[in-house]
């Protein structure tokens, strides 16, 4: 079953366009997904960061990988999700999802292992 494919709004229309490629090898392959977070706006990628970390932290941008209740390590402008160019998903067959999608292209973070986006991105905004 597949959910959350409204969260690909706001994507690039590529990004988009190669998620529901991936969503359609899943279904075709019967693996539960859900979209689970699409495009953020700089406020929502602010507060995020903010999740896990004090005022210090935050003013010294330090990393945290996950640990200590960190959502993200990337700040508003930073993600890949500002600019419509990642999502992160939901599966009971995440390490599955993520090997397929791998394979078709996309990019991951190794720390991170529901985050997806599109290889090189920063190279896009340039």
């Amino acid at each position: 079953m597949i959910t959350g494919t409204y969260r690909l709004s706001g994507l690039w229309p590529p990004m988009a366009e190669a998620v529901r490629y991936l969503l359609a090898w899943c279904d075709y392959l019967g693996l539960s997904v859900n979209v689970s977070s699409g495009y953020r706006s700089f406020a929502e990628q602010r507060a995020l960061y903010s999740q896990g970390r004090t005022p210090q932290e935050v003013a010294n941008h330090v990393k945290k990988l996950g640990q200590g209740g960190a959502v993200t390590d990337a700040d508003a402008g930073q993600s890949a999700h500002n600019y419509g160019l990642a999502v992160d998903i939901e599966s009971e067959q995440l390490d599955q999802v993520m090997s397929l999608a791998r394979q078709i292209g996309f990019g991951t973070v190794s720390w991170d292992p529901d985050h997806l986006e599109w290889p090189g991105w920063r190279s896009l905004l340039q």
